[in-house]
């Protein structure tokens, strides 16, 4: 049984949080520009899976990537999408352990444009409030903060879960902290 997705906010959302951290930390990850845009189509398609099942989603994604011939992507686009959705969730596999990539494909680089994906769906809320958020890069410190109408016990344990920005932080070599306050303290400095 198919399901539908009920809307795409979600993934506009990932999108343009991975930009603002792609462009952000570019001093410390030294990515291309086409890795920008990989981190784009990533942060559009990482839960095509839930279209079939919530749990096993990015599963089921990799394959629906892997398995469709209709998207124009060229064979190393195509793996590059399948491994960014299948790990976008759970253990990541060391490069060039993984079932997706191939030999020639740069598991390093990838790594890196997946612990930004990571990060920026970590970073919105698919079932609770989506976050303003304002970054600062201090040296080797990324400072994000969380700004809610409603700080929840729930908003906070989603938001700050260190594991979600593991990966970024040992991609960049540097310390990610999370802070989720009440909107209100927005509108004292704006």
């Amino acid at each position: 049984m198919v399901r539908h997705l009920a809307t795409v906010e979600h993934e506009r959302r990932v999108t343009q949080i991975g930009a603002k951290l792609f462009d952000l930390t570019w001093p410390l990850h030294g990515l291309r520009m086409s890795d920008r845009r990989l981190l784009a189509l990533a942060a559009v398609v990482h839960d095509v899976g839930r279209a079939i099942d919530d749990r096993t989603h990015p599963e089921q994604g990799a394959r629906m990537l892997l398995e469709d011939r209709a998207l124009p992507l060229s064979g190393g686009e195509r793996r590059a999408l399948a491994y960014l959705t299948r790990y976008h969730r759970g253990k990541v596999p060391q490069p060039g352990t993984d079932s997706i990539l191939r030999r020639g494909d740069d598991a390093q680089r990838l790594r890196g444009v997946l612990a930004l994906l990571r990060a920026a769906d970590a970073l919105d809320g698919r079932s609770i409030e989506s976050p303003r958020l304002v970054f600062a890069l201090l040296g080797r410190r990324l400072h994000v903060t969380c700004y809610l109408d409603s700080v929840t016990d729930k908003a906070r344990r989603v938001y700050t879960r260190r594991k979600k920005f593991r990966l970024l932080e040992e991609w960049l070599d540097c310390d990610v902290d999370i802070d989720v306050v009440q909107a209100d303290a927005l509108l004292l400095v704006a």
